[in-house]
């Protein structure tokens, strides 16, 4: 028995004319006759009396009607679950990230993922933040690695992967470097070191200053390898994400918590409104099995960051 077969016996049931049957499937009558015919023989069922001016269903007939009906529906979900198979081996994730992964600790997880899912194409490329939120608005990304402040949590899901703060760089010379902890207000007229001015973390930095009413006295925007160097030579203090500060870490400098910050927090974000493709819901459910948090407890006072 084929498929061919029930598609014929079904068709000439249907259309209740081996003619018109023959049409449909756009073959010959004589073929469809034929496949009928082989049908009954392997069944050892007349399904058809062709006595008649007009063949018409044996009760044979009847009864296997209804099970090529069964028959033909299961092989259709099959294909349709193998459709679907095919579709997830040709599937490529692309996933856009902030350079970052190493901070946090992300790529052994992003390797892991990998290795679960080899029939999945990852692509992941870094980016700056501007690139980055446009890419997953555009459709270029179908996911990415943010952090939580660049977001419009109106329009994006946001699943957490890591914690992180902001620490403040001093000389270990300078008058404030001997506290636990150190104040927005304990920094007013001091000369600050932060991020370029285009990222999230200068703009995080300059709300925590607005919102106690200070005006910062902003006297470079760097990035963190070369603020942590301008902080060694006195230029300024520097404020940071405490990560990037382990990253680039120097003897000469002593970094302490603001106490009246709030936590950094990087995580995966997509779009509400899109559906989430299969490929996309296992990287997250992968990347998002163990979070990460700075090795360093976080309190109200906050606890001095000595380098390693």
């Amino acid at each position: 028995m084929t498929f061919e077969q029930l598609d014929c016996f079904i068709a000439a049931v249907e259309c209740s004319s081996f003619f018109h049957a023959a049409e449909t499937l756009h073959i010959t009558q004589s073929t469809l006759s034929k496949q009928i015919m082989k049908l009954e023989r392997e069944l050892d069922l007349t399904l058809w009396d062709r006595s008649r001016r007009s063949a018409v269903l044996t009760p044979a007939g009847e009864v296997f009607y209804k099970e090529a009906l069964h028959l033909m529906s299961e092989y259709r979900k099959s294909l349709a679950t193998l459709e679907q198979f095919r579709e997830t081996l040709s599937q490529t994730l692309r996933v856009g990230t902030l350079p970052i992964l190493s901070q946090y600790q992300l790529s052994p997880r992003i390797h892991s993922f990998s290795c679960l899912h080899p029939e999945i194409h990852l692509s992941l490329t870094e980016v700056e933040e501007q690139e980055l939120l446009n890419g997953l608005e555009q459709g270029v990304f179908d996911l990415i690695i943010a952090r939580k402040n660049m977001l419009d949590l109106r329009q994006i899901t946001f699943s957490p992967l890591a914690e992180d703060r902001i620490v403040a760089v001093f000389p270990t010379a300078h008058r404030l470097a001997g506290q636990t902890a150190v104040s927005v207000r304990e920094l007013a007229g001091e000369p600050l070191l932060l991020m370029p001015s285009h990222t999230s973390l200068y703009r995080f930095c300059i709300e925590l200053f607005t919102e106690q009413g200070i005006r910062p006295t902003v006297f470079q925007t760097l990035r963190a390898e070369t603020l942590i160097g301008a902080a060694e030579a006195g230029e300024g203090i520097g404020l940071l994400a405490e990560e990037s500060f382990r990253l680039f870490r120097s003897s000469r400098l002593t970094a302490l918590p603001l106490t009246d910050a709030p936590s950094l927090s990087i995580g995966i974000a997509r779009i509400k409104k899109k559906r989430l493709p299969t490929a996309a819901a296992a990287f997250v459910r992968t990347i998002t099995a163990q979070t990460y948090k700075t090795p360093y407890k976080e309190t109200h006072t906050g606890k001095k960051i000595q380098p390693q």
